[in-house]
C-alpha cells in the first residue's frame, strides 16, 4: 500500500493510521540514519517564596521573551552561577 505524499495530506485520520500500520520508510528504500539522542538531567522541584509583586514582575518579563517564567528565572539562576564560579 503506497500513498503519495499529497494523498496523505487531504486523508482522514483512520486511513492515515491504516497506512502507517502498513508502511515503514524502510520499505520505501530509504536509508535509516543513526540519531543519538541526549536527553536532559532531571530536575528537582524547589519552593520558593516571593512576594506576589515580585512573581508577578518576573511573570510580565518572561512573557514579553515568550518564556514561562519558571524558566526564565532559572535561566538567571543559572547564569548567575557561571558568573560566581571562581
Amino acid at each position: 500500500m503506497t500513498m503519495a505524499k499529497k494523498e496523505r495530506a487531504g486523508a482522514t485520520d483512520a486511513e492515515l493510521r491504516r497506512y502507517y500500520d502498513k508502511s515503514s520508510s524502510l520499505q520505501e528504500g530509504k536509508k535509516v540514519k543513526t540519531v543519538k539522542m541526549v536527553f536532559p538531567k532531571p530536575r528537582l522541584l524547589v519552593a520558593l517564596r516571593l512576594e506576589e509583586e515580585t512573581l508577578e514582575a518576573v511573570r510580565q518579563l518572561a512573557a514579553q521573551k515568550g518564556l514561562n517564567y519558571s524558566t526564565l528565572m532559572r535561566m538567571w539562576i543559572t547564569e548567575r552561577l557561571r558568573s560566581e564560579k571562581p
